[in-house]
């Protein structure tokens, strides 16, 4: 079997592809360029006779925000030839929550300033300016002249504020006079992770990246399967028009059951927010990525709603009522797309859950590939617990199905799709949940109606079946004993020596059949479930009175009383029973 997860270089791709889509998408909403992202272009300006404008960008050369270098480049040009303006003296002030980080000028010929930023522990701001590329210049790619700014700054992601003035242009003679002033704020990613307990107790990790501000009053709440967080935002329609986009990323470990689901809601400030501000990454990375982006006219929106002067956003995103079929996902190759959806959509262990899927060609919209090969299996842990080979159909609107009897498994699950075309590179994987069926007692005389199959579909027949068995809870080595009466649906009146087939299924396999006849439209059926049969079954009575006609029902076998237990249990009686004899003699 091909590996079920992508390859280290494979997510790297995704990943960047996936990165250029969500910045292709936020600048398709708004052409404007504004503070928020790593990099900005502000408004042209006259200078003499020409448009000039400045440009300042980030760099980030290591991925963890708390242990990072940098380079801050600067530089002022020309808007008509893109040519930078020479001899420019700019004086840069730096501040984040309006604690200054340095304030310094520097010269450069050919109107570019690189800012090469060194976190350390040193209680100074020490800056350095390089005559030649250096080593450290070397190694980070920068240009002659760079400067060096080593100290306590820029350790921690969130909003930074540039204050820089350009004094001179053109010639370093040519002092401006008023000096063109610009006030950028450059978003530094920042990354945190968070333990929670879900709804079983279990410890789990949820990683957050903000690529606005830093968060504050990160929650998980198990009872509503809800993360919360707040982050500073200044609500103003000057910083509003100023940003392009605010883009926060959560990274759901796919052991996190209770998150792993086909769609979300998400929330700002109690407002709900569009289905497609929030991105689903199941390829990119081990874990679930998800990706609230919210444009400059998502924020106009909410502003609009909002008349709170908190300022502030406090983010909630939790599963959704809805479904948000179908899933799509691209091949590692990004060679086909997979369409997939199933039925019923929560996905139990031992019952039949149908797989719906197209391949589609990702250049064309709407084109399915046709008779192509293809391995569909279902993976937990690593394990290959279901695996299916087959081909497409040549329909260009049917869908394709695999039907599952579900495994006595629970947990999380990757519904994987390999080989598709024979490719070991095109394949894909999506995530999902397997829960254990609820286990109740039954009301007896359970009462079902007979059905028969049309294709997919059950038809209503003309039996009902009272089906009742003891003991109500079946365990292991322990005789069960399953008691029916067959009646006429119209009538209710029993059928007399009415035939059928009693089956008992469990993992979609047949463990037992019996065939009989009811002489008052009564009978039983005694069986011993032995050791391993476990789980989930199902009870079906078929081909009652030679109609073709069937009911069925699933229950649950539950394990044998551990022999230790037993022991441990009889020996407490035992103890009980002794003092209570010895008290009575006393």
């Amino acid at each position: 079997m091909q590996k079920a997860y992508p390859t280290k270089n494979t997510k790297i791709l995704k990943k960047l592809l996936l990165m250029v889509t969500i910045l292709l998408t936020s600048f398709a909403v708004s052409n404007a360029y504004g503070h928020g992202l790593s990099s900005e272009t502000m408004p042209p300006v006259l200078l003499g006779n020409r448009n000039v404008t400045l440009a300042i960008s980030e760099t980030q050369l290591t991925p963890d925000s708390a242990q990072s270098s940098k380079i801050i480049a600067i530089m002022l040009y020309d808007t008509n030839t893109k040519k930078p303006v020479p001899d420019v003296t700019f004086h840069v002030n730096v501040s984040k929550e309006d604690t200054q980080l340095f304030d310094s000028t520097f010269q450069r010929h050919d109107g570019d300033l690189d800012l090469n930023i060194v976190t350390t522990n040193s209680k100074e701001v020490t800056i350095k300016e390089e005559g030649g590329v250096g080593w450290f210049g070397s190694l980070t790619g920068s240009k002659n002249n760079a400067a060096i700014v080593t100290g306590p700054i820029f350790g921690s992601g969130g909003l930074y504020r540039f204050k820089i003035e350009i004094l001179t242009a053109d010639s370093y003679s040519n002092k401006l006079n008023p000096p063109i002033i610009y006030d950028v704020k450059i978003s530094i990613p920042d990354t945190k992770s968070y333990k929670v307990f879900d709804s079983s107790n279990s410890e789990q990790t949820i990683g957050v990246i903000t690529y606005y501000e830093q968060i504050q009053n990160f929650n998980y709440d198990a009872s509503s399967k809800s993360i919360s967080f707040l982050m500073p935002f200044d609500w103003s329609d000057q910083n509003i028009n100023q940003v392009s986009v605010v883009h926060e990323e959560l990274s759901i470990p796919r052991s996190f059951g209770d998150f792993l689901v086909t769609k979300y809601e998400a929330y700002v400030n109690s407002l709900p927010i569009s289905s497609a501000t929030i991105i689903v990454d199941d390829y990119s990375n081990d874990d679930r990525i998800i990706h609230l982006i919210l444009s400059k006219t998502d924020l106009q929106d909410l502003a609009k709603m909002d008349k709170n002067t908190k300022q502030n956003m406090e983010f909630t995103l939790k599963p959704s009522t809805e479904s948000g079929f179908p899933l799509t996902g691209l091949t590692r190759n990004m060679q086909y797309k997979v369409s997939l959806s199933w039925d019923p959509e929560k996905i139990t262990s031992g019952s039949s859950t149908k797989f719906y899927f197209k391949v589609l060609d990702p250049n064309l919209i709407n084109k399915t590939v046709p008779s192509l090969g293809y391995d569909f299996s279902l993976v937990q842990n690593h394990q290959v617990v279901f695996r299916k080979s087959g081909t497409t159909t040549d329909s260009q609107t049917e869908e394709n199905m695999v039907e599952i009897q579900i495994p006595d498994v629970s947990g999380p699950i990757a519904i994987v799709f390999e080989n598709l075309g024979g490719n070991s590179f095109a394949g894909t994987e999506f995530s999902s949940i397997v829960t254990k069926p609820a286990v109740s007692n039954p009301k007896f005389p359970i009462q079902l109606t007979s059905f028969s199959l049309n294709g997919d579909s059950k038809m209503s027949g003309k039996y009902i079946v009272d089906l009742t068995w003891f003991p109500s809870n079946i365990s292991i080595d322990e005789e069960a004993e399953f008691v029916f009466t067959i009646k006429d649906k119209q009538t209710g009146i029993p059928v007399s020596s009415s035939t059928y087939d009693l089956v008992i299924l469990q993992r979609g396999n047949e463990v037992y059949r019996k065939s009989g006849i009811a002489p008052n439209g009564g009978d039983f059926v005694d069986y011993t479930f032995s050791n391993g049969q476990d789980g989930q079954t199902v009870l079906r009575i078929e081909n009652i009175n030679g109609s073709g006609e069937a009911v069925e029902i699933p229950f649950a076998v539950t394990p044998e009383f551990p022999i230790a237990l037993q022991i441990m249990v009889i020996a407490v009686i035992f103890i009980i029973a002794f003092h209570r004899i010895k008290s009575i003699k006393n």
